[in-house]
């Protein structure tokens, strides 16, 4: 195996499942902690489709991180970029840059777009 390649054997799931519950239940039971994963993640659907592909590493680098909870709010993040694709800022914030597929602002744009609608759909997420 390569040294860059990562392996993980999962042995005993059910000892490690309670142990994921018992560390990190209220996360999974707090209803809005998961209603806003869930709109992040439908968020981040639609930022990867407005996202400028060459090779695809920027668009596969797109991921929603959390809930976690901080002072007592609950957040999570939308990132792009990484190890994988450092050069995600300066393409997001290129105005000038010709894309054949995607834009730029390709997060931005659907987060302002989010903006007026945010209210309602957490709350009618929080109710499924």
């Amino acid at each position: 195996m390569s040294e860059n390649a990562v392996s993980l054997e999962l042995k005993n799931f059910n000892k490690l499942h309670a142990t994921i519950e018992r560390k990190f239940g209220a996360l999974t039971k707090d209803k809005s902690a998961r209603a806003l994963r869930t709109i992040a993640e439908v968020e981040m659907t639609e930022a990867k489709k407005r996202t400028p592909v060459d090779t695809g590493v920027l668009r596969s680098s797109g991921l929603v991180i959390g809930p976690e909870q901080v002072g007592g709010v609950w957040q999570v993040r939308m990132v792009f970029g990484g190890p994988a694709a450092p050069y995600a800022a300066a393409v997001h914030e290129n105005l000038e840059a010709f894309h054949k597929v995607g834009q730029a602002k390709y997060l931005e744009s659907v987060m302002l777009e989010l903006r007026p609608y945010f209210a309602a759909r957490l709350a009618a997420a929080m109710r499924s």
